[in-house]
């Protein structure tokens, strides 16, 4: 499974980021891939400044340009203390000069550089009776990796394959995730199967062209992730096409939504010229199953020709 990955591995190095009071619940062998007991981080022990610092130089690089950048504090308060951080490093000193210089290597520093970090919370909902129980239902509070601000200073297929071990290194059974509708990153999140789509159009979000999604992980969601299929074996056929800059249509799935509708994005975005379709799933409100469709492309969304007239 992880064969394709093996060029990339021979570089990377996994390292976990975790209060000690969390690690139990934690594998340090994801997919038989052991995280080095010097990978395993104390974020509140100081020696360790330097690499939680670069971490957040990622974050900013990452979403800075959109103004959703973590302050310090943030990063403290809501990640590390109720979470942990999986990634992937590179050695410093097999960065060229300038890969140095945008990560602010200091010099001297020949530790692990991060050039991926998956950020995952535990979520109340997850929480189950007894102490040997760890909860189930985890947030992931970020996904990034370096190549999306700066392609080519990591191994391709970094940010896929940090996704793959982080699920096998936080107990997720059911996973939840904001995205950005025009994030490349939809498109991995697409290949763990159908992903229910909570808010299609999200006002308290800072951007409210933001989709929140929930997926459940099942026993083979990480081989499917890793190899990529084209048709996910469990996804529902798509009986409708969402054209994800069309902020109307955002607001009428989102609208249907909240009346009582359900929708599961059921493949990667598809791209004709300007246009960026995602396929999806749609269920009117009491449904068992959605009626036999044609799909369309047209302004808003529309699931047969009753549906469209409807919609409209």
């Amino acid at each position: 499974m992880l064969g394709p990955y093996a060029r990339l591995l021979e570089h990377c190095e996994p390292f976990l980021i975790a209060r000690e009071d969390i690690r139990a619940d934690l594998n340090a062998d994801p997919l038989g891939i052991s995280i080095e007991p010097d990978h395993i981080i104390d974020p509140q022990q100081q020696r360790f400044g330097t690499l939680v610092r670069m971490l957040r130089l990622l974050d900013q690089l990452t979403f800075g340009p959109f103004g959703m950048e973590m302050p310090p504090w943030v990063f403290y308060d809501c990640a590390v203390m109720p979470g942990a951080i999986f990634g992937l490093a590179l050695p410093a000193a097999e960065l060229e000069p300038w890969a140095r210089g945008a990560m602010q290597v200091p010099d001297g520093y020949n530790g692990m550089v991060p050039i991926s970090q998956f950020i995952a919370i535990p979520m109340l909902e997850g929480w189950r009776a007894g102490p040997d129980r760890p909860p189930t239902s985890w947030n992931v509070y970020t996904l990034e990796s370096i190549n999306q601000v700066s392609p080519g200073f990591a191994p391709a297929g970094v940010l896929r394959l940090t996704l793959a071990l982080g699920l096998s290194v936080f107990p997720i059974e059911k996973l939840y995730a904001t995205v950005q509708w025009r994030s490349p990153k939809l498109s991995s999140y697409a290949d763990l199967g159908p992903l229910e789509i909570l808010t299609a159009y999200t006002p308290a979000h800072s951007l409210p062209r933001t989709t929140s999604l929930r997926a459940h992980i099942g026993p083979r969601t990480v081989e499917h992730l890793l190899t990529a299929p084209r048709f996910h074996p469990t996804a529902p056929a798509a009986n409708a096409l969402l054209d994800i800059d069309d902020v109307a249509a955002l607001r009428l799935l989102q609208r249907d939504l909240e009346r009582g509708a359900r929708a599961w994005l059921v493949g990667r975005p598809s791209h004709t010229g300007p246009r960026v379709h995602v396929p999806i799933h749609r269920v009117a409100p009491g449904g068992d199953t959605a009626p036999q469709a044609e799909v369309r492309t047209g302004a808003g969304y529309a699931t047969s020709a009753h549906d469209a007239g409807a919609n409209t």
